[in-house]
């Protein structure tokens, strides 16, 4: 119950603060974006590598990738020290609301993306309001109603969807849109 309540005022605080930003929007293929941010849950190992072998295989595709992993469990936390690409947050780097608030987290939201991916298939608020508050170009993420103010781009799989395959789909729908934001084929 006291959860929900948080999870509540959190939502109003976020919906607030997201009809304040104003950024540049922009669909822009994958193979002409050069920065790209991720976001995930970490809440296991498989997760991590699955991750790991998608920002692997971007840089290998001459991109610039940060990734940003939220690790409801600490203890697992740990287990993934920080390293050049990737970063993560738990619960001690948000406010009573959920709201991140770390300085690695309101860096990566003003970093300038070409694309912001977020991965999330939780719709976890602490990810939901770094999606929404991004300086990235073009923000991506699973459908949903409650997501249409937060993401340019939405690819409507079931929240049950293992991950590698959520990443598939992003990479095969970013790869045929055109530059003008239509997709071909």
């Amino acid at each position: 119950m006291f959860r929900k309540i948080r999870s509540l005022i959190g939502q109003h605080y976020f919906r607030k603060e997201l009809e304040k930003t104003g950024r540049d929007r922009k669909l822009i293929n994958l193979n002409d974006a050069k920065k790209i941010g991720i976001l995930y849950n970490l809440d296991d190992v498989p997760d991590y590598d699955v991750v790991a072998e998608f920002v692997t295989q971007l840089q290998h595709d001459r991109k610039e990738v940060k990734a940003l992993g939220y690790v409801k469990n600490k203890i697992l936390i740990s287990r993934f020290l920080p390293k050049l690409s990737y970063d993560f947050f738990s619960g001690k780097d948000m406010n009573w609301f959920y709201k991140p608030v770390k300085d690695k987290v309101m860096d990566f939201i003003q970093k300038d993306f070409d694309l912001l991916i977020d991965l999330d298939m939780k719709d976890s608020l602490p990810l939901k309001y770094i999606s929404g508050l991004s300086m990235s170009m073009c923000r991506i993420g699973r459908y949903s109603e409650a997501n249409s103010s937060c993401y340019d781009f939405m690819i409507d799989v079931n929240p049950a969807t293992p991950v590698n395959e959520f990443i598939r789909q992003i990479t095969h729908y970013l790869t045929i849109i055109n530059n003008d934001g239509k997709t071909t084929g």
